[in-house]
């Protein structure tokens, strides 16, 4: 297992065990544990966001604002757009809102949370997404998002993430911030997430 996890990949748990491996292996599946808990809030955040977000931005400027001019989105957003359609044109599917909103990243949704939106599409469309619980300045909203998306881009590629010293409070933040869009669904991904029973778990 050494061999196959790598000795780089298990240093940091090597490190938190004194260079004990059977401590460390037990410390990585806690972790792996404490990442697949993630999953279920991490999920429904990332849905809903995208879907709120459009439900907003069509209801301004139309369906298709990602495909014509209408938005006035910037030149980072207009490629990360341009490479959801043509992945989407590479795998032979077709080039519409369903598609487009699966395929487009979780960056790109919390990037038009962004400061240089806040004078056009954020006032105009995309405030009215987060009204759940009587509306959030966008900064506070774009400062949430983008450090969940952090946490999230370290699960999604294996880190360590048992270091942190507030996984209960990011967890809660999630919870917290879909119900800024909507409260049932809020309450939904709290009494399906299984994050607090498994940290509470002693280490094996």
């Amino acid at each position: 297992m050494e061999r196959t996890l790598s000795r780089e990949r298990l240093d940091k748990y090597l490190q938190a065990t004194r260079q004990d491996l059977h401590a460390a292996i037990g410390l990585y599946e806690r972790n792996t544990k404490l990442s697949e808990a993630f999953y279920t809030p991490l999920q429904c955040l990332e849905v809903c966001l995208r879907n709120s977000i459009h439900d907003a931005m069509t209801n301004e400027y139309g369906e298709d604002w990602f495909h014509g001019n209408n938005a006035p989105l910037e030149s980072d957003s207009r490629r990360m757009i341009f490479d959801a359609k043509d992945e989407l044109i590479k795998d032979r599917k077709p080039v519409i809102a369903g598609q487009m909103l699966a395929e487009l990243k979780f960056a790109f949704w919390v990037g038009l949370l962004g400061k240089h939106y806040d004078a056009t599409i954020w006032r105009k469309a995309i405030y009215r997404a987060f009204l759940a619980h009587g509306g959030k300045p966008r900064g506070v909203v774009h400062s949430r998002l983008n450090a969940i998306r952090r946490l999230r881009n370290r699960i999604a590629h294996h880190e360590p993430i048992f270091q942190k010293p507030a996984l209960v409070q990011s967890h809660d933040e999630i919870i917290e911030a879909i119900g800024w869009m909507c409260r049932n669904t809020s309450t939904w991904a709290k009494h399906h997430s299984r994050f607090h029973q498994v940290f509470a778990e002693p280490l094996p």
